[in-house]
């Protein structure tokens, strides 16, 4: 019988672990109540671990029938690569807009008209020196002409 090396047997140790370890997505949501019932939630998903690209979800959804479609509503993600030196590039849905705020932060934003949703999605790739990546949904709307919703946001990322 052959034993393995200290370091072999670490490495296989630390390679089963990682393999038997599912990966774990990174997600926050906030609930605003709105008057006569209705709830806007904005909820915030990213891919929990990556080698070269990140799945990445964010959405601004009115749930009631009171009324069951808001004038407008509006998502917009903050994608963002943390660490030193770091870049990033972002994909999304054909109908959100895409700005590069730097490098390694970028902004897509879609407003649904007549609508009780507005969701974007994409995938991020940030290159190889960063840390972990986050990402920031905030949502608002204009429900009817006399119920308006600020923007309100949730955070998945670390802290």
């Amino acid at each position: 019988m052959r034993l393995m090396s200290g370091a072999a047997a670490t490495f296989a140790v630390g390679a089963l672990a990682f393999s038997a370890t599912p990966a774990q997505a990174t997600s926050a949501s906030t609930i605003v109540g709105l008057p006569g019932g209705n709830k806007i939630s904005i909820n915030a998903w990213h891919c929990g671990a990556y080698s070269s690209a990140c799945d990445w979800k964010a959405s601004t959804k009115m749930s009631g029938s009171n009324p069951a479609k808001a004038k407008w509503i509006q998502n917009r993600a903050e994608l963002e690569a943390h660490g030193v030196s770091v870049s990033i590039k972002i994909s999304k849905n054909p109908e959100a807009t895409l700005t590069m705020k730097s490098s390694s932060l970028g902004e897509v934003r879609w407003k649904n008209t007549n609508a009780n949703i507005s969701d974007t999605y994409g995938q991020m790739r940030p290159n190889w020196s960063t840390v972990y990546v986050s990402t920031r949904s905030c949502g608002s709307a204009q429900v009817t002409s006399s119920i308006n919703v600020s923007e309100k946001c949730a955070y998945a990322g670390a802290a």
